[in-house]
């Protein structure tokens, strides 16, 4: 009886963990970093991947920089962590629905998650010949379409008189929505990515929840104006279709697992 008993409560655990076992660890050795055009006194990013491919890390402090990786997003849902090592107080982030290419594409069109570690205004020179703008502190999401300016990517506008491209906030963090980041925590991500809909949590908290007709492409890192950035331990796996089931109360959980554990233990001795 006892291999029995043993054999029906691994059955109820498999049935528990059924979705986590199929989550991938993400190789960021074969991810590719990709820059805007460069804006007078930025460098172009610089991303190094460890060793084992499981972390990068963003050194420079400079121009809107990228590093997608090797897979579409679009129905995936997608974990992580990120932390800033340095004291510096600018975006960091990720992008959705992006394409190789974009940094130059007229016809770009992805969403943009970044965070602010404080309000700041600033006009860039060089190649950016928008009028300077106001980076607002927190957390956003926002559509990129075409290739906006460094004023635009800075201050989430799209100005009318650059036809070029722009950036339209969409939405503000739930709690973290003018709350900045804070150098040496470590933020742990989850992104659920679907056709239609972007949810983003923050150390559990849903902080993003946004719907709309949203392009599939790969998934990216985002810095601006920000180094010492790692992006560590990221996983994927598919989301499951149709609606996931809810328990109203979580407490009545050991009941249910005991329930169904019993079933299947007097199934078994008949």
């Amino acid at each position: 009886m006892k291999a029995i008993k043993r054999s029906a409560t691994g059955i109820v655990v498999s049935m528990l963990i059924t979705s986590a076992a199929f989550a991938v660890q993400v190789d960021l050795n074969l991810w590719t970093a990709e820059s805007y055009p460069a804006v007078t006194g930025f460098p172009a990013g610089a991303w190094t991947v460890n060793s084992s491919g499981q972390s990068v890390t963003q050194v420079a402090n400079g121009q809107p920089t990228l590093f997608y990786s090797d897979f579409n997003v679009r129905g995936m849902d997608v974990r992580g962590s990120v932390s800033v090592a340095n004291g510096d107080d600018d975006y960091i982030g990720f992008a959705f629905g992006f394409q190789p290419g974009d940094t130059s594409n007229a016809a770009a069109d992805y969403l943009l998650v970044d965070w602010k570690g404080a309000t700041q205004f600033f006009d860039f020179d060089g190649l950016s010949t928008t009028p300077g703008t106001t980076a607002v502190e927190g957390l956003a999401v926002s559509r990129v379409t075409g290739v906006p300016t460094a004023d635009e990517f800075w201050g989430h506008t799209d100005f009318a008189d650059d036809p070029s491209g722009g950036v339209a906030e969409l939405a503000r963090g739930a709690t973290l929505g003018s709350t900045g980041w804070v150098a040496g925590v470590e933020y742990d991500l989850q992104f659920l990515v679907e056709e239609d809909r972007l949810q983003v949590f923050v150390d559990d908290v849903l902080e993003l929840d946004i719907s709309g007709d949203f392009p599939d492409g790969r998934m990216a890192f985002y810095n601006f104006s920000q180094g010492g950035v790692t992006y560590r331990a990221f996983t994927r796996d598919t989301i499951p279709p149709g609606p996931c089931p809810v328990i109203p109360v979580p407490a009545s959980l050991p009941l249910v697992i005991l329930g169904v554990a019993g079933v299947l233990i007097r199934r078994l001795r008949g």
